[in-house]
């Protein structure tokens, strides 16, 4: 009886320890699921960056300009307003701060409560990792704030080649800045949540502007940047330069970002050539980068870091992707037709240094080592062919000498 009792009360303990067992391992696979999603939300953001400047006269050298998009008229339009002077934008990884700089210094309500006008500050946003042509001309997603009869809307659309474009998100009819968009004397500042675009970890922008008087706009466009700014890569061959005194070389580089390899433009200081204590570095070659490194005599022993900048060109469409579909739906939103007049192109210039090595110059020790190692062996063997063929005569001549005695 005793053993019967004992066998139930071990048999319920086992199936008590499993039971146990089971809800302690669901709890710590729960725990783990929960906190690797926790990790996995963490880690879902974009690329911090500090603020980067777009300045009056870098859009100038970039060739940024006014473009009509409706209409044929600009006599009310290109106001202070709508005229973008510069653009300064920075990043915490969760949301992307963008200060347009106006050409008109000082606020006025009145500039934005005209009747027939409507002027719009936005940014278009190309990711990296989608195919160029994808969206309104490389755009995937167009966010803006607008002014009409002194109300402000906000909008964020999703741009898709088909000629369509979906909302995503929108505040309607606003009359006080809030905690996004904020209008001040001579700027306008946007603020852009990237958990709405899926917070991307390579993107590029175009900023702009458009004003609007009837049936005509027109719009400001910088010209497309790349976010995070990238950072240039030099790589040459070979990959330490080493040159002796009085040496010259040829030292062909690759210049690359994460973004593109397409090098428009090398400088130092401003110039084409470095030039300094004997040293001349100048550019042969833009694309594929070529140096040319002269080394004088007198040009001190060291290790030189030669600061210079590298201005890279960046696209947002290419001619071998898929062309766009504006009739696919059957309907096609009037921002497509003004989607080609984007602008397509942009650059990426950031400073970079290139290191070369200053050696003596080769004694003459090393200059015959240099020389033997370069053309010992072909002296050799025409060396030997020389001697061989000079052994040869010599002994024929001696042969036909030895004969011609012996017939004497």
């Amino acid at each position: 009886m005793n053993g019967r009792c004992n066998t139930k009360l071990q048999s319920q303990y086992y199936t008590s320890l499993v039971f146990v067992s089971f809800i302690i391992i669901s709890i710590l696979l729960l725990l783990l699921l929960f906190s690797s999603s926790l990790s996995h939300k963490a880690l879902a953001i974009s690329p911090a960056f500090d603020e980067v400047l777009i300045s009056d006269l870098k859009r100038k050298n970039l060739k940024s300009q006014w473009v009509q998009t409706y209409g044929n008229d600009s006599t009310h339009l290109k106001s202070g307003y709508a005229n973008i002077s510069a653009v300064d934008y920075h990043s915490d990884g969760k949301t992307l701060d963008a200060t347009f700089l106006l050409a008109s210094n000082s606020e006025n309500a009145s500039t934005y409560n005209q009747p027939f006008k409507k002027i719009r500050y936005g940014m278009l946003i190309a990711i990296a990792s989608l195919y160029p042509n994808s969206g309104y001309n490389g755009a995937n997603y167009d966010y803006y704030i607008e002014a009409v009869n002194g109300k402000w809307s906000e909008y964020l659309y999703q741009l898709f080649s088909t000629g369509s474009r979906v909302l995503l998100n929108s505040r309607i009819n606003y009359t006080q800045p809030f905690g996004g968009p904020t209008i001040g004397q001579g700027y306008v500042n946007l603020r852009l949540d990237l958990g709405a675009i899926n917070y991307p970890s390579k993107y590029g922008m175009s900023f702009y502007t458009s004003e609007s008087y009837k049936s005509n706009e027109v719009r400001d466009f910088t010209p497309w940047v790349a976010v995070p700014p990238p950072t240039i890569h030099i790589s040459t061959s070979p990959n330490n330069i080493a040159v002796r005194q009085g040496e010259e070389r040829l030292v062909p580089a690759e210049i690359d970002t994460e973004f593109s390899n397409n090098v428009t433009s090398i400088t130092f200081d401003s110039r084409t050539s470095f030039i300094s204590s004997g040293l001349n570095v100048s550019v042969q070659r833009i694309q594929p980068p070529l140096f040319k490194i002269d080394v004088s005599r007198q040009t001190s022993v060291g290790v030189y870091r030669l600061p210079l900048i590298a201005s890279l060109m960046i696209q947002t469409t290419t001619s071998t992707s898929p062309v766009f579909n504006d009739t696919a739906t059957g309907y096609v939103d009037p921002e497509f037709q003004v989607s080609k007049k984007y602008p397509t192109i942009g650059y990426i210039s950031s400073p970079a240094n290139l290191t070369i090595s200053i050696v003596p110059a080769a004694t003459p020790h090393e200059t015959f080592t240099t020389f033997w190692s370069t053309y010992g062996t072909p002296l050799a063997i025409l060396s030997g062919g020389v001697v061989g063929a000079f052994s040869t005569v010599l002994v024929d001549y001696f042969k036909s000498r030895s004969v011609r005695k012996q017939n004497k």
